[in-house]
């Protein structure tokens, strides 16, 4: 079936359902577009100040929002602000983004198909997902009996009101207006252009009145949606599914606001740039919300989440969340730094090592021949066995939107009394961590490990040896060790190395302000848990 024939049948549709609010968006004859509304919503929020501004002088990343019975608490996860209580209808405003907590309830208020395809508006004429007030401007006006076809017209307006980046103009001609709705809703510019004849047609419908710009965007959008499952054009809908989640995470779930109309505009327009039909992970980055289990439309839970305390040291954890939710991207950034001081008890020996181990990213370098980033690490062990060793690492490592990928790393030891002593070791081929899994899932590879002593007191070439490690996300659950109470990822690691096979137990935190970091290590024989954490320039 030919691609254009899918659109006359989506068009076919569409005036079939044209007074339904989630249908396709096609006229009624008896409705009088309102006054022009030009940028309401759209490229800025609604003028009207909202009933309960709560102000926080840090960025939005230091604290920690939470559903309770009455409302939400805000926690200072850095400075000396605690907690404060607020309303389900405060507005939030921090030192970079503005957070609209009533959008999740109100979201609940229309249809789930009206709430997608006003959504899917935003994206058809800007490519841009809504900021919270925008979207919670639009859902009152389709409560006011607005159809999707008057909102479309609201939308046309502002989009030839901002020309410069939307592209529309009021003397564009139907082609290049027909071009403009491929590239937004199907995804289709550049070298994946649509044919003429196609252009050719839609732009017929315009010049022939048998469609309006308004009914012609709602008929691509439902178009894309018949993709679905299409072998050559499956992309299609899952590019316009991604770019549609996203905009619910960003509006609906986080209650985002940039505080400026200039950021408005360009950091939306950036996140949906950021999005492709195989993975939204970049868009998520670039949105750059580490509090990652804050979600506004959802119900308040009085029994929260991860009721297990993660210390039983056997295989088994929560069974729910995902991975991802624990990794943080910044950890690998110049001009972050952070710090972990860990506590590590041998129980056969009874002895308590404390050591200090401090981060710093530092570019892109090459080893071995290969371009990665690479991350300095010192540790220096406070008091216990070998108190005053210091040892600095160099590892070398890409991250990615789902994975990383590590190379290798250059170890120099200084022990007192002997000096500096060296150590190279290479992965072949890189060690892999998938940063998105399922609870219980799994992920096993093998690699090579090659180490040598290098430029030491006592050069040293060591056995290649073939390591199989096995990971395995058990769940996020809660851990306290001396550092404080956490939610984190409970990770199963199976190595093994010569046919022998060892198994350890970590605990990745999901809170936002130390989001990445390590707060528990379980060993056959050694328990270590973190006594002080710290993430600074995040």
């Amino acid at each position: 079936m030919s691609k254009v024939f899918k659109l006359r049948q989506s068009a076919l549709l569409c005036s079939i359902i044209a007074a339904s609010l989630a249908a396709c968006g096609g006229e009624a004859a008896h409705e009088t577009p309102p006054p022009k509304q030009v940028g309401l919503g759209i490229f800025s929020a609604p003028p009207a100040a909202p009933a309960d501004i709560v102000s926080f002088t840090g960025i939005r990343n230091n604290y920690t929002i939470t559903r309770t019975m009455t409302g939400f608490a805000v926690k200072d996860n850095i400075g000396s602000g605690g907690t404060v209580n607020v309303s389900n209808q405060a507005n939030l405003k921090f030192a970079d983004v503005t957070i609209n907590l009533g959008l999740g309830d109100k979201s609940k208020t229309i249809s789930e198909a009206s709430l997608k395809r006003l959504i899917e508006l935003y994206i058809a004429f800007f490519n841009r997902v809504p900021d919270a007030d925008g979207l919670s401007y639009w859902i009152d006006r389709i409560k006011e009996g607005m159809t999707i076809d008057i909102l479309a017209s609201n939308f046309y307006n502002a989009a030839l009101e901002y020309s410069s980046l939307t592209g529309y103009s009021a003397s564009m001609s139907n082609e290049e207006f027909v071009k403009i709705i491929y590239k937004n809703v199907l995804g289709r510019s550049g070298s994946n252009a649509p044919p003429e004849v196609d252009v050719n047609y839609w732009a017929n419908q315009l010049a022939t009145g048998q469609s309006s710009k308004g009914s012609l965007i709602a008929t691509m959008l439902t178009a894309a949606h018949t993709y679905a499952g299409d072998p050559t054009w499956g992309w299609v809908t899952q590019l316009l599914d991604n770019k549609v989640n996203v905009g619910l995470f960003f509006a609906v779930e986080q209650g985002l606001n940039y505080n400026t109309p200039s950021e408005s505009i360009e950091k939306t327009m950036a996140i949906v740039a950021k999005i492709t039909s195989a993975s939204i992970a970049l868009a998520k980055s670039t949105i750059n919300i580490l509090d990652i289990n804050f979600n506004a439309s959802a119900a308040y839970n009085p029994n929260g989440s991860g009721n297990n305390n993660g210390n039983n040291g056997n295989n088994s954890g929560s069974g729910t969340g995902a991975s991802k939710e624990c990794y943080n991207q910044n950890l690998i950034k110049q001009g972050v730094t952070y710090s972990t001081e860990m506590s590590s008890t041998v129980a056969s020996l009874g002895t308590t090592t404390v050591y200090v181990v401090n981060y710093k990213p530092n570019g892109t370098a090459s080893f071995n021949g290969i371009s990665a980033q690479e991350l300095l690490t010192d540790t220096i062990i406070l008091s216990g066995v070998g108190t005053g060793t210091v040892s600095k690492i160099k590892s070398y490592l890409n991250v990615y939107d789902n994975e990383s990928l590590a190379y290798g790393n250059s170890v120099t030891l200084t022990l007192p009394g002997f000096g500096d002593y060296n150590v190279v070791g290479t992965m072949t081929p890189p060690k892999r961590t998938p940063f998105s899994m399922a609870a219980n899932e799994s992920f096993e590879q093998t690699y090579k490990y090659k180490q040598e002593a290098v430029g030491s007191l006592f050069p040293i070439s060591y056995p290649e040896q073939s390591m199989t490690e096995k990971l395995t996300f058990l769940g996020i659950e809660s851990v306290t060790v001396p550092a404080g109470s956490f939610k984190a990822c409970k990770f199963k690691h199976d190595s093994t190395v010569d046919s022998v096979t060892s198994v350890s137990y970590t605990w990745q935190i999901s809170d936002a302000a130390y989001r990445g970091l390590t707060a528990k290590i379980e060993a056959k024989d050694v328990v270590t848990v973190a006594t002080k954490l710290s993430i600074q320039g995040q």
